[in-house]
């Protein structure tokens, strides 16, 4: 049997060779001024074995770094996928070709820094992109495919946190379609008819200076649909450019005031269920922090501790109660001595 020979890293490799700090060889492999069986390799990280041919040469041309992606949120990570907390105005993949800085590069770039793997991250789902919040990403395509059949039959738990407008006073449940006009069209709306099925229950869970901060949970995944829902009740979500109205914000926000702050699934692997929590970023908690101070006094109301319904979709209106008249005592003869 033939003998297994060890496999090391390129940069361990060139140290030894040359002599030198590990930093040194790291760099000197990053220059591209290092091959392996005659082709330039430029990460520190690859596996090489005893049989492969490594050569240190200064003067090859020098390769530039890639340029380094900003850091990312990671709230859960292994062999199938990862869960981040994706930041307002970050696209989730490239919509052009010059568009470099999406979620899926800083989530690849974040794997590499900690795993020392460049490997691609496979979308499961979107968040638009001035919405933040909590999104899982896949590392394999079997994930893709089980986490989206999830998403299909509605078992992945969604809630976001919005500022919206006004005041809601009571939980209420959003049961209508979503479609928009024209397949460009940049703005969803509510046909009569049409469209393909919406359901969002909203819960106020505090009263602001001229808004509510809102709990939408979402039981199908729309394009809007929250932004949809809250503006067709009059409530538009603070911030929104295309179903706002800014002449009704008591603030001037940001960005969008709307954050994926839940997200439960079940792990296609282990079968263990899994909950995030992502809290109000900070400039959406400073919008927060100004409506709170502002608001006239007895204008905050408690939360709803009532959780939506789960299966009434269309509750009906309750029928008004009968007022009846009010009953009087009946008064029998006058009870005294009988007449002589």
């Amino acid at each position: 049997m033939a003998e297994i020979t060890p496999l090391r890293r390129l940069a361990r490799v060139v140290q030894a060779r040359l002599g030198c700090s590990y930093s040194h060889a790291k760099d000197e492999v990053e220059r591209g001024h290092v091959t392996v069986n005659g082709e330039v390799v430029v990460q520190p990280g690859a596996l090489v074995g005893a049989t492969d041919l490594v050569v240190h040469n200064p003067n090859l041309p020098r390769r530039r770094r890639p340029a380094p992606t900003p850091p990312l949120e990671i709230l859960h990570l292994d062999e199938h996928l990862l869960v981040v907390v994706k930041p307002s105005g970050l696209l989730v993949h490239p919509t052009r070709d010059d568009e470099r800085d999406t979620l899926v590069t800083r989530a690849a770039g974040e794997l590499h820094r900690r795993t020392g793997q460049r490997a691609p991250v496979l979308v499961v789902h979107r968040l638009d992109r001035d919405t933040s919040g909590v999104m899982v990403l896949a590392r394999r395509h079997e994930t893709v495919t089980a986490l989206q059949q999830q998403f299909r039959l509605h078992w992945v738990g969604r809630r976001y946190l919005a500022l919206a407008c006004g005041h809601l006073l009571k939980p209420r449940t959003v049961d209508a379609d979503i479609g928009r006009p024209r397949p460009s069209a940049r703005r969803a709306a509510l046909p009569p008819g049409g469209g393909q099925p919406a359901l969002t229950y909203l819960r106020p869970l505090e009263l602001l200076r001229g808004a509510t901060l809102v709990e939408a949970e979402l039981r199908t995944g729309r394009t809007h649909q929250v932004r949809v829902h809250l503006a067709s009740l009059g409530h538009p979500v603070l911030g929104d450019t295309v179903y706002g109205d800014k002449e009704r914000e008591p603030v001037v926000p940001p960005r969008l005031a709307l954050h994926a702050h839940y997200l439960s699934f079940t792990h296609p692997a282990t079968g263990q269920r899994l909950e995030f929590h992502a809290p109000l970023p900070a400039d959406l908690r400073e919008v927060y922090r100004q409506l709170r101070v502002r608001e006239p006094r007895g204008a905050r109301s408690a939360a709803a501790t009532s959780p939506p319904p789960q299966r009434t979709l269309r509750p009906p209106a309750a029928a008004p109660a009968v007022q009846r008249p009010p009953r009087t005592k009946r008064r029998g003869p006058a009870r005294g001595r009988r007449p002589g």
